[in-house]
């Protein structure tokens, strides 16, 4: 009989324990929306262990923290949804030298082995599209600016050959985007990886 109390006792207090560890354990998050918001906090703490948690296995490599300012803050947005495949428009605001600057982004996510991932590559390079897009803009911008302000010397006809060259820039730039997005969309679904015993 002693021996079956002790025995019980030990069996109730590892069940107590298990339950008691299984509470304190969050679940992990599952959704696009919910892994995208994970990422990107422990992504902008600067905590890159936690952040790969997140990443498909492709791209961990790949993966840096530039944290510039702990003030920096990533708001997600519209998110488009298949059942291998997310895409949540996304907005990471930083500060740098007392300056803000925004860039607007796509987080993608694909759904490996029925758990959702974001692909750090293929997030990059949506920034990276976003990043020239802007310093086009910009550069668009001062140079209409320079146009303007020339135009009474050089002559209309100047202005004409100077505004046709910034409306093949922005073709250009429309192509290239298109071309990356083509390009993501050809890039294969990685196989799932299956094990043997």
């Amino acid at each position: 009989m002693k021996w079956f109390d002790t025995q019980g006792k030990i069996f109730l207090l590892f069940i107590a324990t298990v339950f008691i560890l299984s509470a304190c354990t969050p679940p992990r998050p599952n959704t696009p929306m919910t892994v995208a918001q994970a990422f990107w906090t422990a992504a902008l703490k600067g905590d890159v262990d936690t952040a790969k948690q997140f990443l498909t296995l492709q791209s961990r490599d790949n993966f840096k923290v530039i944290l510039l300012s702990n003030k920096d803050f990533v708001e997600l947005g519209e998110q488009s949804i298949t059942t291998s495949r997310a895409e949540i428009l996304t907005q990471l605001t930083q500060h740098k030298d007392s300056q803000i600057h925004k860039t607007a982004l796509r987080t993608i996510l694909l759904n490996q082995n029925g758990q959702w991932l974001v692909d750090f590559d293929q997030t990059r390079d949506s920034m990276l599209g976003s990043e020239l897009q802007s310093a086009l803009d910009q550069f668009s911008s001062t140079f209409k600016e320079t146009i303007d302000k020339g135009v009474q010397v050089m002559g209309e006809s100047i202005k004409e050959e100077i505004e046709e060259l910034d409306r093949e820039m922005q073709k250009t730039l429309k192509e290239f985007n298109k071309e990356l997005e083509k390009r993501e969309q050809q890039k294969p679904a990685p196989a799932p990886k299956t094990s043997t015993l």
